[in-house]
């Protein structure tokens, strides 16, 4: 069982590099040829900023739930680094469990504001806007699932185990 939710993660997290790489490259190409559009052609693409930003919204909450698992986020940790391995595990846990009950909220109203969105069309794409909102829900699922396969880390290591 333990594999198996190791590979989930580790699937999971491979998806959220490639989605980010390919929205990434996205972005820079519909911006180029929004650039090349309106002043070479003086023919601008009226959808291709609000597909960017769709992009860039995806994007950012990937990248939230990537620096979630990686552990990258700007965090000041002076007092935590001089505790012993034991309280130090034991408050990663109740960190841990603190961001999954954050996340819980963000699944349950985001997962609102999708429905309540679901026949607000966006303006040029056509769209619904619950492509804007999908991604709180989404990426609030992902940062749940790495914050379980952290604990499950802090877990083993507070019984003992070297961390994997």
């Amino acid at each position: 069982m333990r594999a198996a939710a190791m590979r989930l993660v580790s699937g999971l997290e491979r998806l959220a590099d490639w989605l980010m790489i390919a929205l990434f490259v996205l972005i820079f190409a519909l911006v180029l040829a929004q650039i090349v559009c309106r002043y070479v052609f003086s023919a601008p693409l009226v959808w291709s900023e609000e597909l960017a930003r769709l992009a860039f919204i995806w994007l950012a909450m990937l990248g939230w739930s990537l620096g979630s698992r990686r552990r990258s986020h700007i965090a000041i940790s002076f007092f935590v680094d001089l505790l012993p391995t034991v309280p130090r595990a034991a408050l990663g846990v109740a960190v841990q469990g603190s961001i999954i009950l954050l996340c819980l909220l963000l699944v349950h109203y985001g997962w609102t504001l999708t429905r309540n969105n679901l026949d607000l069309p966006m303006v040029t794409l056509h769209l619904s806007y619950a492509a804007v909102y999908a991604v709180v829900p989404v990426g609030a699922v992902a940062v749940i699932l790495y914050a379980l396969a952290e604990i499950r880390d802090l877990v083993a290591l507070l019984r003992g185990r070297r961390r994997s």
